[in-house]
């Protein structure tokens, strides 16, 4: 535990520094920018995650032995779409167009790794939302077992994903002139009930509502050093109530996307698909990989050099207790795409 401790001193102290911050609104207005250029031109939804996707790619800040980068990928073909049982019934939907994911380095090996599937949605003028794809919303928000159909980048096979944190999978809620709303999955399915659309003022509504915090969090925490110093009989419970005021935590709602961008840099947003600990989503990582093996694949098929590139920068860092045995046997569609994604690595030195 002593090494994850030192890791967390550091990750904590990065957060406090100005160099953090500025990476921070950097990375929120580069989102902003790509978003009125999009809502300016009157582009779909998948057009706008195109602009978010590019706007923050190639991102990188280096300062006192710390090191974050972003890199952004537009896979482009036919969507994700996946085949899963809805009340009874065969569906196919889309999984999601955008991928968020976050890898925190110490050591020059990977600690913790966290993502969320996200669907954006366009709003209109009066800031309302159609979500009368009830399937999507009960796909994201409930994880039953899928599978990717043909012509999907998504592998086909059965996947059984459990949704610990209920924010594996979220929503984009955008709206002009640049912004949006983050909001887990489960979340919105709540506020929705059995409504077509949600409109803003529901939204933030719910933002009053506390976001949920994991009680027990052995590893997720914001370690303060002498707190069981001063207090020998605080020590069992700085579990409980760190993670309030740190990093890696659960968040399950961003009014804005400055909100989103702090949140999501300091760990908060998504699924824990990985720790050093030992404790993590097992089958959403293999998930993850199976793509990213996928991807690499589509890519030395087709020539794709920047997807080549970015699938490489994913996998320099190696897991720790986790062993890869799925590279075999992947055979992507040539048409499979419609699906970005954004990943940014926390290098916290050595």
């Amino acid at each position: 535990m002593e090494e994850i401790e030192e890791a967390m001193d550091r990750y904590v102290h990065l957060i406090r520094t100005e160099s953090f911050a500025k990476y921070e609104k950097d990375f929120t207005r580069r989102i902003q920018e790509g978003l009125i250029k999009g809502f300016n031109q009157g582009f779909n939804e998948l057009d706008l995650v195109k602009e978010i996707v590019n706007s923050v790619n190639r991102m990188s800040k280096s300062f006192d032995k710390f090191k974050i980068t972003t890199r952004g990928i537009f896979i482009h073909g036919s969507r994700s779409r996946v085949e899963f049982e809805y009340y009874g019934k065969r569906v196919r939907r889309e999984l999601g167009d955008l991928i968020f994911i976050l890898s925190i380095i110490y050591n020059g090996k990977k600690y913790f790794e966290k993502l969320t599937i996200s669907q954006a949605k366009k709003g209109d003028s009066r800031l309302r939302w159609n979500l009368s794809n009830r399937e999507q919303v009960y796909l994201l928000s409930r994880f039953p077992q899928f599978r990717g159909v043909k012509g999907s980048i998504i592998p086909s096979r059965d996947f059984n994903l459990p949704n610990y944190s209920g924010c594996l999978g979220s929503f984009n809620l955008l709206f002009e002139p640049g912004d949006f709303i983050f909001i887990s999955a489960q979340r919105l399915e709540s506020i929705v009930a059995n409504r077509k659309s949600v409109n803003i003022n529901a939204l933030c509504r719910s933002w009053k509502i506390l976001d949920i915090y994991p009680l027990y969090s052995p590893y997720l925490y914001y370690y303060i050093r002498d707190i069981h110093l001063l207090c020998p009989l605080l020590h069992p419970i700085k579990n409980l109530i760190l993670p309030f005021v740190g990093v890696l935590g659960y968040s399950h709602y961003s009014p804005n996307v400055y909100d989103f961008s702090d949140k999501y840099l300091r760990g908060y947003i998504g699924e824990l698909i990985y720790s050093k600990v030992g404790i993590y989503n097992e089958p959403a990582l293999e998930f993850l990989l199976r793509l990213f093996y996928v991807m690499k694949e589509k890519a030395r098929r087709e020539k794709i050099n920047e997807l080549e590139e970015f699938v490489s920068e994913f996998l320099t860092y190696s897991y720790d207790n986790y062993k890869r045995g799925i590279e075999k046997g992947v055979e992507p569609d040539s048409n499979g795409g419609g699906i970005g994604i954004i990943y940014t690595l926390i290098n916290l030195g050595e």
